[in-house]
């Protein structure tokens, strides 16, 4: 590898590390205390680690679903936030789409040295757009990894509405079942390997 395209790569991942710091707002603003929030960078690996997992059951079953893709943009999908700062869903929402821009804007700046710039940038266009399944996957596993977080702290329970409103941009059947599970606290975190080790 040549040592300035090293160079590019190294200054991308240290403006990554912001990520580690950066709280997500929307739970902020939901009086979430700072340490109830999770990091920008947290929620976009759990985000990730959920899509193979789900995407790797959709493909057995058939769906032409290209998780290696999926998997790209859970992890790119808030990769601008680390330069122009997490805004919150509800404040998006306000705004009516003024933010894409800014977002968009930030997210060229950050990786315009990388080498696989234009694969990042169509990989974030293709998850704002909504339209390919691949995309949808994605929003379906950022949707229930806000909802996993916001479940366990007393303050959010008057948000976790919001949760069932997303079906309509997915339009993935299962999503409701899972929304429903984890509301219901159908599903446990593993637990098992703690009872056996008495």
């Amino acid at each position: 590898m040549k040592t300035e395209t090293l160079k590019k790569i190294l200054r991308v991942f240290l403006t990554l590390q912001w990520a580690k710091e950066l709280p997500r707002q929307g739970f902020i603003a939901l009086g979430f205390k700072r340490n109830e929030a999770d990091s920008v960078a947290a929620h976009s690996w759990t985000t990730a680690m959920l899509v193979y997992f789900l995407g790797s059951e959709m493909k057995k079953q058939g769906q032409k679903v290209d998780v290696d893709r999926a998997v790209k943009m859970a992890l790119f999908h808030d990769m601008a936030e680390t330069i122009v700062g997490d805004v919150g869903t509800f404040v998006k929402s306000m705004a009516k789409g003024a933010f894409a821009p800014i977002e968009e804007e930030g997210l060229k700046w950050l990786v315009k040295d990388l080498p696989s710039n234009k694969e990042v940038i169509s990989l974030v266009e293709e998850y704002m757009a909504r339209k390919t399944l691949e995309a949808r996957l994605c929003k379906v596993a950022d949707n229930l990894d806000a909802l996993a977080q916001a479940k366990g702290v007393p303050g959010a329970q008057s948000a976790l509405k919001y949760f069932k409103e997303v079906y309509h941009i997915t339009k993935i059947p299962w999503h409701k079942d899972a929304v429903e599970m984890i509301l219901k606290d159908e599903i446990e975190p593993e637990r098992s390997w703690q009872k056996n080790n008495h």
